[in-house]
């Protein structure tokens, strides 16, 4: 009797080699270790704040529109100023990340 080798399906806690990740997508190892890299430096160079000045240009919205949807969903937010007028507000980026998760729609 003949025993068939049924393939156990892939799971995303697996992991690969990058030798694997070359041949698989059929790229030098060299390239695959460079993007590798690249994406380390990008996600270790990442922006811990934003301003409402920057998230009123990333969102292409009014600052108003800003501070509403911060209250909206009720996030916490970094108020560094004294006051109404020397206000310094800052939101953490993973905040932004999941505001522009949940708030993002599929077309």
């Amino acid at each position: 009797m003949s025993r068939t080798t049924q393939a156990v399906p892939a799971t995303p806690s697996d992991s690969l080699s990058i030798q694997e990740f070359s041949s698989l997508f059929g790229f030098p190892v060299s390239a695959v270790l460079t993007a590798v890299e690249t994406q380390r430096q990008r996600a270790s160079a990442r922006q811990a704040f934003f301003t409402i000045p920057q998230l009123s240009e990333r969102w292409l919205v009014s600052r108003a529109q800003v501070y509403a949807v911060l209250r909206a969903t009720a996030v916490k937010v970094l108020d560094m100023g004294e006051g109404e007028k020397r206000s310094a507000t800052r939101v953490p980026a993973d905040v932004v990340e999941r505001i522009e998760k949940a708030r993002t729609v599929k077309m």
